[in-house]
């Protein structure tokens, strides 16, 4: 093996990689994906689950579970357990 190639040091060159990143997209993103579960529950006649949600957005589970938590703590939206499955509906 080359000495130096692999040493588990991250390349200076490649720091500016992990450093920089473009937090003006990332919270357009969550705002996006925010207006499309309102949009969801807005059209939904009943109660959607964090799994409905996901097949509707093709998104992760747990992207949408977090996403639907803090639409909750801004009182958008209502969450409820039925058993161990979450409900979401509009406020």
């Amino acid at each position: 093996m080359n000495k130096g190639t692999n040493n588990g040091s991250i390349n200076s060159s490649r720091m500016g990689t992990y450093k920089s990143t473009n937090k003006g997209a990332n919270i357009r993103k969550k705002e996006d994906l925010s207006n499309s579960i309102v949009k969801e529950l807005k059209a939904s006649d009943k109660p959607l689950s964090t799994s409905d949600l996901t097949f509707k957005l093709d998104k992760a589970w747990h992207t949408i579970d977090r996403a639907c938590l803090m639409l909750q703590i801004e009182q958008k939206i209502e969450g409820f357990k039925v058993g161990k499955m979450d409900l979401w509906r509009m406020k």
